[in-house]
């Protein structure tokens, strides 16, 4: 099954902006008799993502649309498949190295990445994002207007390399501490992207791949990029 196979199957189920049940089983049994890898599962996913951003509609639609990515999202999670096998992790600081494990995350991301956090002053992090980077992998970046402009803050640094970042512009903060990764993993938690949290506060950071926590971040991620205009 390639790409555009892919994006015609679920183009078919997303015209009305809902699943139906007929459209569920008919997904079901295709996808009980093809072989969903990790690479087949990934296109899965991010041609969901890509439909669901090109083409969500306003209003009460927009809701639905909501609920047929997550109904996708869930087929993909009932799938009896080894790949399809939810993962979760959870460390604390600052006795888990939790910014080696973002550093390994962004190592290892092959197409896209969206961080969404309050604020980057850890230069490890801020490496491995620039290392992302000049992979050519898709970085998008969200962040407080204020702590932007902190002494040792690494967004003017990450922007004037060519990643798209989009600040907050109202007198509260964006304190979101999140990031995606290729559709496929999420990270969230307390944990600042700081050598603080790093070194002396005690935070927390988890990271899965559930199919539902992905769309709600996903869908968060997309609501406040498009609200962050300049």
């Amino acid at each position: 099954m390639d790409r555009s196979q892919i994006r015609n199957m679920l183009l078919q189920t997303f015209e009305d902006f809902q699943m139906t049940r007929s459209e569920r089983s008919a997904l079901n049994q295709i996808f009980s008799h093809v072989s969903l890898t990790d690479h087949n599962l990934s296109l899965i996913r991010n041609e969901a993502f890509q439909i669901f951003r090109e083409h969500k509609p306003a209003g009460d639609s927009g809701a639905q649309a909501l609920s047929w990515l997550e109904d996708l999202m869930k087929i993909l999670a009932n799938t009896n498949t080894k790949e399809a096998a939810l993962s979760s992790e959870a460390l604390f600081s600052p006795h888990d190295d939790c910014s080696h494990r973002i550093c390994r995350l962004m190592t290892s991301a092959r197409k896209k990445i969206d961080i969404c956090v309050f604020t980057i002053t850890d230069d490890r992090v801020t490496e491995a994002i620039l290392g992302a980077h000049a992979r050519q992998v898709q970085i998008r970046i969200i962040t407080d207007n204020e702590k932007s402009f902190d002494l040792g803050s690494d967004i003017e640094r990450l922007e004037s390399s060519g990643i798209p970042v989009r600040t907050d512009r109202t007198e509260y903060h964006m304190h979101h501490k999140f990031a995606l990764f290729d559709s496929e993993f999420v990270l969230t938690g307390s944990y600042n992207w700081t050598r603080s949290a790093s070194l002396n506060n005690s935070e927390n950071l988890v990271i899965t791949n559930d199919p539902q926590l992905l769309v709600r971040f996903e869908s968060e991620f997309e609501k406040l990029w498009n609200g962050f205009v300049v």
